[in-house]
């Protein structure tokens, strides 16, 4: 029971590429998922799409050629990044979005810029002959930004994170050019433990402990991004094709792809989250608790959950940060990009729902009812304070409706969470004559809640209540980028092969 929560109707996305879903399978994004630490063009992991680095220079192009020749050859959708900070000027360069139909243009400018130098690959790509369609984005713009109250800056050496993000640099980086407005990737940071946000370490958080902020603060700012991207009608000039119906009033365009950067863990340039106050080694959070669950890394288990809590929320796909050493002492790049592919796709109900192209999502809010009663209608909370999330999608219509819901606590204390009176015009009933829509979660535990509509009520399935995404390690290293070179002992010439945040604006 809770306030009236926002049932954002959507259809499902529509594969631009023809690419279908199994419901017997582990399913991903038509467009697959992304690994900014790698080009991944042959032979890539499971369900991820290559996508070579585009930059000036005859070498560079020549390798950008080859790539985007092989994935064409192969079927695949186009992918490139840009990170050069002086944009993209070489003509050859330019000639790849004409000679390729090139579908998503991933852009890192970090430096004040970062918008002049987003907004030009942009237009770049609608003056282009056969990549006019390209989804263009930058790193961490997305709408909403402004309104984001995850953000709070800190000093921080890392160049990603200097500038306090604002809905401005969206909106400004978009193309515009020969009379059409270009698509673009919402690509907000959803790096926990990151220095641009709060948490109690900081001194700037009252969420339980360390561990249910990274968790629930990434899930909240997906929200902010996924709302500020509600109601943006088709731009004129644009091809109307690519664009999903308007139901309920909400309109979710694909003048937009909604792809935002994750990793279980990144804390470069977040002193307060480095054990030993050393910069120079690494900002290496240890954790060693006698119980591993006590730990305030996440875990294996919450990365998993986190990533369907982001589908629940209204991702379209994920960009995996991670390049050689992952985001954690001996969690390996492998294991990673599988975890990914674990909390997105996993569920047959949920794969079944999104599938099914005609679903809505169950709460686009960021509080919680956490205990019990009406807690959901006369006290919610503050999912950041609570340490607890719960997320879900339900189908619209059909002769088999169902839904599914993910409940999270990170919280050290159990927790009843209360869901609300009504999901999409029906209650959710339990079948066991206990508080219908209250349900018990353990300290740090995930549960999958499904449903199929009968009658006029959500009737949870038999087996329908599961403990899932059950790692519960919280020990270990988290190692943000280049450092974590220097924890392994790999050595310093491995540095210029990290990604992010050892750039120089």
């Amino acid at each position: 029971m809770r306030i009236s929560l926002l049932s954002v109707a959507a259809t499902a996305a529509v594969s631009l590429f023809g690419a279908t879903q199994s419901l017997h399978a582990q399913a991903a994004p038509a467009s697959g998922f992304f690994d900014w630490g790698h080009v991944l063009t042959t032979p890539a992991p499971a369900n991820y799409t290559g996508a070579p680095f585009l930059d000036n220079g005859a070498t560079a192009v020549a390798a950008a050629d080859s790539a985007l020749a092989a994935a064409k050859a192969a079927g695949k959708p186009l992918v490139v990044k840009v990170a050069n900070p002086g944009g993209l000027t070489d003509p050859n360069a330019i000639a790849l979005f004409s000679k390729y139909e090139i579908a998503y243009v991933f852009t890192d400018f970090e430096s004040s810029n970062r918008v002049v130098r987003t907004k030009q690959v942009a237009d770049l790509v609608l003056s282009s002959t056969k990549s006019k369609k390209a989804f263009v984005g930058n790193f961490n713009f997305y709408p909403n930004a402004g309104n984001d109250t995850t953000r709070q800056l800190i000093n921080s050496n890392a160049a990603s994170f200097q500038f306090n993000g604002s809905t401005s640099d969206y909106v400004g980086a978009r193309g515009n050019k020969n009379g059409l407005q270009g698509f673009q990737i919402i690509t907000e940071s959803l790096y926990p433990g990151s220095p641009d946000f709060r948490g109690p370490a900081q001194g700037n958080s009252t969420a339980p402990n360390i561990r249910s902020a990274l968790f629930a603060l990434p899930i909240q700012r997906l929200t902010f991004a996924t709302n500020g991207g509600l109601n943006r009608g088709v731009p004129s000039g644009s091809d109307p094709s690519a664009y999903n119906t308007a139901f309920n009033g909400y309109i979710f365009s694909k003048n937009a792809q909604h792809i935002p950067f994750v990793t279980r863990f990144n804390n470069w340039g977040n002193s307060s989250l480095d054990s030993d106050g050393k910069a120079s080694n690494g900002y290496a959070f240890v954790q060693n608790a006698a119980n591993p669950a006590n730990g305030q890394l996440l875990s294996r288990g919450d990365f998993q959950s986190m990533v369907l809590h982001y589908r629940l929320r209204g991702a379209d796909s994920v960009q995996l940060f991670n390049d050689g050493i992952g985001s954690v002492v001996g969690y390996s790049d492998s294991q990673e990009q599988s975890d990914v592919r674990t909390g997105w796709g996993s569920n047959a109900v949920v794969n079944g729902i999104f599938a099914g192209k005609h679903y809505a999502f169950a709460n686009l809010t960021n509080v919680i009812g956490d205990q019990g009663g009406s807690s959901g209608d006369t006290n919610p909370k503050s999912t950041e304070v609570a340490g607890a999330v719960w997320s879900g999608v339900f189908d619209r219509n059909g002769s088999n409706r169902k839904l599914a819901i993910l409940i999270s606590n990170l919280s050290s204390q159990t927790k009843v969470i209360d869901l609300p009176n009504a999901i999409g015009g029906f209650k959710t009933a339990r079948n066991d004559g206990v508080s219908e829509d209250d349900y018990t979660l353990a300290a740090g535990t995930h549960r999958l809640l499904t449903y199929t509509l009968a009658g006029s009520k959500w009737r949870l399935d038999a087996g329908g209540n599961q403990v899932v995404f059950t790692d519960n390690n919280r020990n270990g290293v988290g190692v943000p980028e280049p450092t974590s070179l220097a924890l392994l002992g790999i050595g310093a010439c491995g540095l210029l092969a990290r990604r992010r945040r050892a750039k120089t604006a």
